[in-house]
């Protein structure tokens, strides 16, 4: 069957740490700004549609990390709320509960937040990791441009720190910093998030993991200066409210796969563009000459887009490129995947910044995406070996040779999703299975083959109840693999996955 995007219900975990921007940095209007959005009078009802199709290509990332952005910094009161400039970890893994993203991991912790330089660079601070686990901090600007990797896999496990400073700031920086320790930012709004691997799960397992992810601090340089070079603990950090600009839905579109409308996305698409702190880049000449096309549309600098002013003709035409749009990104998103014996492998190796419908079409299931391949690569699969949509009411096995496994520096992860893109409650509480927990002897290993379950019920065999996946009955179902540190096959997609096989 035919991998559809409409099977796809992704959100990575970048995503899942927006976090917000200094105080005063927000804009909150300008009265050298227009609240009016008219779209130009002379456009034909096509055009007025053609546009809201390059506008969806061209910023759906944008406008994504615009309403994420709202989620962590602005709707306080919710459990996504953590403040300003400010790092908040997740200290237990996700779990059945988990009902505000989907396709989230079950094998590492996070901690995260969202930044503004605009007025004063980021200190990053870093514990040392003595156990060997696996952890990494990334910085992502609204482009989804990753300016920023450290972690085992890049810098190593030393205590370290970082000085992010805004692509527009100017000034003394702080006695000290090494040239590698400073960093700058592409744009003055952006995300920091960690993740930290657990190995056996149990309860020392856990406190290490806990301790580490944790150890993650970032916060203003003036907080750093006022507590003798450190960054202070997170409960002697402020926590303060966004205060960018917003409009009455927003608090009601935090998931924008799901529900955001046309107009919503053009009204966040003209909230980014008139932000200082989401800077833009200067030095595409494909960006400026879509923006200057946009520009009729009601989408550009000085102009805050008010669906007020749209007629009901321009929004039906709004509505028809957007979802033209919608529908186009995602068939060539499809087509940017590389087969993997039926998995769907996602690699930047192979990403276009500049191709905007690809581009979108990945935004539009998983804002953040696609993640750096020296960071890890994520295949999907919906489809068992003979290319039949994989459903709860059967039972599969899927069997790796020991001397095959996914090739990884790190550690790989299994995990298994209903058809919205939830973990299945189950009695065990297993949501996926891992390298780690293979290493650790917790699977059983039959002449050199690993096989695993995936069935409503345990397996009758003892043995193999040790290797089961659970499954819901009646409902479809979806994996989405991770690979931390990918080796070669799993960056081109050439090793051998193997297939999802349906028992007679």
């Amino acid at each position: 069957m035919t991998f559809t995007m409409r099977r796809a219900r992704l959100v990575v975990a970048a995503g899942l740490f927006v976090l917000a921007l200094l105080a005063g940095c927000g804009s909150s209007g300008s009265s050298a700004e227009s609240q009016a959005g008219p779209i130009d009078s002379s456009l034909s009802g096509d055009e007025v549609a053609s546009l809201t199709e390059e506008a969806f290509y061209w910023g759906l990332n944008i406008a994504g990390y615009y309403e994420l952005r709202h989620v962590f910094t602005q709707m306080d009161g919710t459990p996504a709320y953590r403040g300003v400039n400010r790092m908040m970890p997740q200290l237990t893994l996700f779990d059945a509960k988990t009902r505000y993203a989907t396709t989230v991991n079950a094998s590492t912790l996070y901690n995260g937040g969202a930044f503004d330089t605009s007025s004063e660079p980021i200190v990053v601070q870093t514990g040392a990791v003595t156990d060997g686990r696996y952890w990494s901090v990334q910085a992502q600007d609204q482009n989804v441009n990753t300016f920023f990797k450290v972690g085992s896999q890049f810098t190593g496990n030393a205590p370290q720190r970082y000085l992010i400073v805004g692509p527009n700031w100017h000034g003394d920086l702080p006695a000290g910093f090494a040239g590698t320790e400073i960093v700058r930012a592409t744009s003055d709004s952006f995300t920091l998030a960690t993740r930290v691997g657990v190995t056996t799960r149990d309860e020392a397992d856990l406190a290490a993991a806990r301790a580490t992810v944790a150890g993650v601090l970032a916060a203003p340089l003036s907080l750093w200066s006022a507590n003798g070079g450190q960054v202070p603990p997170l409960d002697r950090q402020p926590k303060v409210k966004g205060e960018y600009r917003t409009f009455p839905r927003m608090d009601q579109i935090s998931d924008i796969g799901k529900s955001m409308t046309a107009i919503d996305y053009l009204q966040l698409l003209s909230l980014s563009i008139n932000d200082p702190s989401v800077t833009r880049r200067t030095d595409s000449v494909k960006e400026t000459q879509t923006l200057e096309r946009l520009s009729r549309l009601g989408l550009r600098e000085g102009t805050i887009f008010d669906p007020e002013q749209v007629s009901d003709e321009q929004k039906a035409r709004i509505d028809e490129g957007f979802a033209r749009a919608r529908r186009t990104a995602k068939e060539a998103f499809e087509k940017s995947q590389i087969d993997m014996n039926g998995w769907r492998l996602q690699s930047s190796l192979f990403f276009d910044d500049v191709d905007y419908v690809a581009k979108a079409g990945a935004d539009d299931v998983a804002w953040g995406t696609p993640v750096p391949y020296q960071s890890h690569t994520i295949a999907y699969v919906f489809d068992d070996s003979e290319g039949r949509t994989l459903d709860g009411g059967n039972r599969y096995t899927m069997t790796f040779d020991m001397n095959k496994l996914p090739p990884t520096t790190e550690f790989w992860e299994l995990p298994v999703y209903d058809s919205a893109g939830y973990f299945i409650d189950n009695p065990i509480n297993r949501y996926s299975v891992t390298s780690e927990l293979l290493k650790a002897g917790q699977y059983s290993v039959v002449g050199g083959k690993l096989t695993f379950y995936l069935q409503p019920e345990p397996p009758a065999d003892p043995e193999q109840a040790r290797n089961w996946l659970p499954i819901a009955g009646g409902d479809r179902f979806q994996l989405a693999a991770r690979f931390y540190g990918p080796t070669s096959g799993l960056i081109d997609g050439s090793y051998p996955m193997p297939g999802i096989v349906r028992a007679p």
